[in-house]
């Protein structure tokens, strides 16, 4: 599932997701690409959402000049798509979500420490006694002049009326989709910070073989993490989120852990969200059958569900008791693979009662959720 995809299942964020901060270039530039995302899907324009500088400041409190830097940011990242209705005053924004999968897969550009130099000077101005700054870093589209409205009134300051998304488009457009277009074919150049010289530089601290993750690795197994219902995950589980990216976790073997946590949760009745560390072990247990059936050899004990001890063994684990001392261990069987959730136990199980008439009631206490994936291409 693409990353994009994943977010807008997600709904809308309470305020932001904190780890695209160093993709877009800081927290506002992260802030404003989540309300565009959010208002995205519900904008029946195809050039995008249309909102005014005071509609996004009451929605995310981002100033004039807050929201004119992140647009700058979000654009030269190539995610952000403006279009400019010079007629009707108005801009559009649209996120490039191909854009978007090439920047989280690319990994966040590097922290590179600031240069210490001498204190800044006072600010100058201009000969005509406005601020630099604000002469300096319109978003308006250069050479483009917008008209006045035919009342004489100046348009309010920003990115267009307050009014709905649609509106007429039979006048020119300026699109900012070249730009994005030469952004995607070079790769952006970040200016804002002085390179330090070789003597200068700072070494990075080391890390473990568990630690060196793919770029974007990390980012991606935390938008499926975050898609996962009722799973808790903070900054201090970073190490644990690193160790799953070094081990090569996949996001169907995420899922089948967090199907495991989950149902103990609900066999315990135990309300409390599945955090990190309670995720882990099941991430392992599903993450040692893997290298299990992909590396078997012949010191490798005999799997669980071949030996009786083992089938005793992983039902106290997964707190399946006997029904009385009269149950066969093959019955007994039965119900340990079941609470232990998809894997080759089932099949184990399937084989062990084919061609018996029993053989239809298994494959019905199991399910379509427990079955293997080719069960029935047969």
């Amino acid at each position: 599932m693409r990353a994009a995809d994943v977010l807008r299942e997600l709904g809308r964020p309470i305020a932001y997701y904190p780890f695209l901060s160093r993709y877009l270039g800081g927290v506002n530039a992260s802030v404003l690409f989540c309300q565009i995302f959010y208002w995205q899907d519900k904008a029946t324009s195809p050039l995008g959402v249309h909102k005014t500088v005071d509609e996004l400041e009451v929605e995310t409190g981002l100033t004039y000049e807050e929201q004119r830097a992140a647009r700058t940011k979000l654009r030269a990242s190539g995610v952000l798509i403006e279009t400019a209705k010079r007629i009707e005053h108005r801009t559009y924004f649209r996120i490039d979500e191909d854009a978007l999968e090439r920047l989280l897969s690319g990994g966040p550009p590097p922290r590179v420490p600031k240069k210490r130099g001498p204190p800044k000077s006072e600010k100058s101005t201009s000969p005509n006694g406005k601020s630099p700054s604000r002469e300096m870093g319109k978003d308006d589209v250069a050479g483009v002049e917008k008209p006045m409205p035919p009342d004489g009134d100046s348009p309010p300051r920003g990115m267009g009326d307050p009014h709905s998304v649609n509106g007429a488009e039979t006048t020119a457009e300026i699109t900012s989709e070249t730009t994005a277009a030469a952004t995607r074919a070079k790769p952006p150049v970040d200016n804002s910070l002085p390179l330090l010289p070789e003597d200068e530089k700072t070494e990075e601290p080391s890390r473990g073989a568990n630690d060196i993750a793919p770029p974007g690795a990390e980012a991606l197994l935390l938008v499926w993490l975050a898609a996962l219902p009722n799973v808790v995950i903070d900054g201090a589980d970073r190490v644990l989120v690193l160790t799953w990216v070094g081990k090569g976790l996949t996001q169907a073997q995420l899922a089948e852990a967090h199907r495991r946590a989950a149902a103990r949760r609900e066999s315990d009745e135990d309300v409390r969200p599945i955090y990190a560390k309670f995720l882990a072990r099941f991430v392992d247990e599903v993450l040692a059958g893997a290298s299990a059936d992909a590396a078997p050899s012949a010191s490798t004990p005999a799997p669980w569900w071949e030996s009786d001890s083992g089938i005793s063994e992983q039902g106290r684990r997964m707190r399946v008791d006997r029904h009385g001392p009269n149950e066969t261990t093959p019955d007994y069987l039965i119900r340990v693979a079941q609470a232990s959730g998809r894997g080759p136990w089932i099949e184990h199980v399937l084989k062990r009662w084919q061609g018996t008439a029993r053989y239809q009631s298994v494959i019905e206490f199991f399910g379509d959720q427990l079955l293997p994936v080719d069960f029935y291409a047969s």
